[in-house]
């Protein structure tokens, strides 16, 4: 999936507005203007639309995590291949997902999956048992994860 489509498949999902999203990035000190993240939400079909780098798309998952679960101290920044797994792993720390929460996520999107799958995808590369989430996986989990926030109001 391409990270503006991550982006707007998770504001969507967690109903967040241009200045929310704004402030997650503030909440990294990344710079980038409104207009930026006005053109990365836009729909692709528009004009002036563009698509997020994976390091913007990095810094909005982690300005979540500092907003939702609290800023940790500052750590020397780390080259990280963001992968689909990662991103997973990011989402599940910043909405504090436990494993039975991520399992009727995917049930919510129609997704069969196994808790042994769901598990081996949070495990580190190196791991035997580690597996991959594929683009199809990732994208059942921002589907759900619409479902599962859903607050029945109306558009």
């Amino acid at each position: 999936m391409k990270p503006s489509e991550i982006i707007k498949a998770v504001k969507e999902a967690l109903n967040l507005n241009r200045r929310q999203i704004m402030h997650l990035y503030e909440l990294e000190e990344f710079p980038i203007s409104q207009e930026r993240i006005d053109s990365i939400l836009k729909n692709r079909s528009k004009k002036n639309s563009a698509n997020a780098t994976y390091e913007e798309l990095g810094v909005f998952l982690d300005g979540l995590i500092s907003y939702k679960r609290g800023k940790t101290p500052a750590q020397p920044p780390q080259d990280v291949i963001l992968d689909n797994n990662l991103i997973l792993k990011k989402l599940r720390a910043a909405l504090n997902l436990k494993e039975f929460e991520i399992a009727i996520i995917f049930e919510l999107a129609d997704f069969k999956i196994s808790k042994t799958a769901i598990k081996d995808m949070f495990r580190s590369p190196t791991h035997p048992k580690y597996r991959e989430c594929n683009n199809k996986t990732l994208q059942a989990f921002l589907e759900g994860l619409n479902e599962f926030y859903f607050d029945g109001g109306e558009a």
